[in-house]
């Protein structure tokens, strides 16, 4: 027995520098801790908007904005961004012939503003200086500039969701660059005019659905600086 002991003993005492080598030395190690905060940054895209059944939608445009990120616990945050997008979007009158309804395109300045929460999907870790993350959140789009058309149509404001995918590239230092890809989905409404039938005859503007739910897709770059370890 008092063999056994000692072989067991000898055993351990062996094995625990070789436990001490599992993993990677601090230097030399792929993951890299995400220690600040909070941020505060800016991102701009290519924002490709739904092309909606009654062709009055926004139009595709560019998209700039600002972002306010706060750690709320682990890997969790809470994001609050503002963007903003000029754009334009088709004029229809409704009572006219299919060939002439088409009355030209108004300016049009898109306002959006959302709340949500975003997750790295690393941990409160970075691999290899990279950090994907996942969002989703809610807000409201407004159009601010344009006015009604002959069949009563505006955009108006939208209540919305979001959600999104991105990639953070962490640095040593403060400021953090990131791509980020991210679903704005809206409800488009059209007044009961775009249902009638038109003056001679030619077939309604919308023969389906008066309120179509519009998926809005933008990818943009961003850069943040960080705040408060």
């Amino acid at each position: 027995m008092t063999r056994l002991r000692a072989a067991l003993l000898a055993l351990t005492l062996t094995a625990a520098p070789a436990a001490a080598q599992v993993g990677y030395e601090p230097a030399r190690s792929p993951y890299r801790d995400l220690p600040w905060k909070q941020s505060f940054g800016v991102f701009a895209g290519g924002f490709d908007t739904g092309r909606d059944p009654a062709g009055v939608g926004p139009q595709p445009g560019f998209l700039t904005g600002v972002r306010y990120d706060l750690r709320i616990g682990g890997p969790v945050s809470l994001v609050a961004r503002v963007a903003a997008a000029p754009t334009s979007r088709r004029v229809l009158d409704p009572s006219k012939p299919a060939a002439t309804r088409y009355i030209g395109d108004q300016d049009s300045q898109l306002f959006a503003g959302d709340l949500g929460i975003a997750m790295n999907l690393t941990g409160q870790k970075s691999w290899h200086r990279i950090a994907p993350v996942i969002s989703g959140g809610v807000g409201m789009v407004s159009d601010f500039r344009g006015t009604p058309d002959d069949g009563g149509y505006r955009f108006g404001t939208r209540f919305m969701f979001t959600w999104g995918l991105g990639v953070r590239y962490h640095t040593e230092g403060r400021w953090e660059p990131r791509v980020d890809f991210t679903n704005y989905l809206w409800q488009l409404q059209y007044p009961p005019a775009y249902q009638a039938t038109a003056s001679d005859g030619s077939p309604a503007i919308v023969t389906g659905k008066k309120a179509p739910w519009m998926g809005n897709h933008l990818w943009s770059v961003g850069l943040s600086y960080q705040l408060f370890r």
